[in-house]
């Protein structure tokens, strides 16, 4: 009797005694609500350590100088010095927009190392950026690991790391102001991310690659009202106030925008576009002004012909169909249109981000577009041509491609679901 009891312990394990769960366990199981989002202690520590490894990559790359900081922007705070910090607003020292300009002049008071403290201003936008595409990804899935999980292919992303930390740029200031925008579109607040758009446009003219996604958007009568969007000139003129009064221009402030289209006439400024593949990266500037023109004029029709298919189109606008239109919508933007420097895909890096995590499959797509990017500015950091740029061209156009079948497939099947019927050709 004492051996068959034995043997129906061995063989019903469930019937010992439970064992004690561990304090462990009990700390990192632990819930915390911020912003509405539930928070497990675990994802509170990982978030914590992601924060600062993250930022332990970017403090190693700091001392490193690259050509547009030691030729644009250590002259530029020396001249802000030299003429009497805040007193140089009234002076054309860059071709930057003036916010920039004050940031630039508040360091130039309290910065004892330039380099670092231009880095780190990147830096703080970074983790900025960071955070908005959290919320976007949980207000699209729920899902709270898969949107950290955006929020670490952002700050480990080498485009993210190597704009801010090594080349001293600031692409992810107006970028993380446009991932606001679309938070707060997504969120149905489409005054909050009309503002966000305003202050985007205050830092950098490419805030308008998102543009053409809003007006897409209002067709469809989404969240986008008209009249919100007098926040843009009203926040553009606010910005340039301190300027005026410290005695520039108003109409040089105004014009910033106007001025700087006309610095690099080629068809592209080493960015891998259809001007690449057309050979129009060029010295001498031949056929420069009929090729912008007709340029600019095809990508307004692209455009246009993408806004009257989904026009005419009655269906639901899912999550996944609009993230999948403002990274297309974006890219056939950079691709067609002239002037586009090295730099001007950074928003689609981002956008590609929250693509390729809302449905993980599409992860190899964000890989791309970030291996574009990156082999894009290596010329230009390390004096190496690693692809040719017309290589690079090609493998964006596939891309872009795959993205707009995606697309097409993703309307489709919306337009069949509001119909009632099967998918049709178009």
């Amino acid at each position: 009797m004492i051996e068959e009891s034995m043997q129906e312990q061995e063989e019903f394990p469930e019937s010992k005694p439970a064992e004690k769960e561990r304090l462990t366990d009990r700390i990192l199981t632990r819930k915390l609500t911020l912003k509405g989002i539930t928070f497990q202690m675990v994802d509170i520590l990982f978030t914590a350590c992601l924060f600062i490894l993250a930022f332990l990559i970017r403090w190693k790359l700091m001392p490193i100088e690259s050509a547009d900081y030691f030729g644009f922007l250590e002259p530029w705070m020396e001249a802000i010095r030299t003429n009497g910090g805040w007193r140089s607003l009234s002076m054309e020292i860059s071709n930057y927009t003036s916010p920039y300009m004050y940031i630039m002049t508040l360091l130039s008071y309290i910065s004892t190392n330039d380099l670092y403290a231009l880095k780190l201003v990147s830096v703080v936008f970074d983790y900025f950026a960071a955070i908005a595409v959290l919320r976007i990804l949980y207000h699209m899935t729920g899902n709270l690991r898969k949107s950290i999980l955006g929020m670490a292919v952002l700050l480990l992303s080498p485009t993210v790391i190597i704009d801010s930390a090594y080349w001293c740029q600031c692409d992810i200031i107006y970028t993380s102001f446009l991932l606001y925008s679309y938070l707060y579109f997504l969120e149905d607040d489409g005054e909050k991310s009309a503002i966000f758009f305003g202050l985007s446009f205050m830092f950098k003219l490419q805030s308008v690659f998102l543009l053409p996604f809003f007006v897409i958007m209002w067709l469809k009568k989404r969240t986008i009202r008209l009249e919100y969007y007098l926040w843009v000139p009203a926040i553009y003129f606010i910005s340039v106030i301190p300027a005026w009064i410290a005695g520039r221009s108003l109409k040089d402030l105004l014009t910033v925008y106007l001025d700087q289209s006309g610095y690099y006439p080629w068809g592209t400024l080493h960015y891998p576009n259809v001007y690449a593949l057309l050979g129009e990266e060029m010295p001498d500037l031949r056929h420069a002004d009929e090729v912008s023109g007709a340029g600019t004029i095809m990508t307004i029709m692209i455009l246009g012909c993408i806004a009257y298919y989904l026009y005419t189109k009655k269906l639901e606008l899912t999550e996944e169909l609009m993230i999948t239109l403002a990274l297309f919508t974006v890219t056939i933007t950079v691709y067609t249109l002239p002037h586009m420097h090295d730099r001007y895909g950074f928003l689609i890096d981002l956008l590609a981000i929250i693509y390729g995590v809302y449905r993980m499959k599409k992860l190899p797509v964000t890989c791309g577009f970030m291996l574009v990017s990156m082999l894009t500015f290596m010329p230009y950091l390390i004096a190496v041509d690693i692809l040719p740029l017309k290589v690079l061209a090609l493998i964006q156009l596939a891309l872009i491609i795959y993205v707009g079948y995606d697309l097409y497939s993703q309307v489709s099947r919306a337009a069949a679901t509001e119909s009632g019927s099967s998918p049709s050709a178009i």
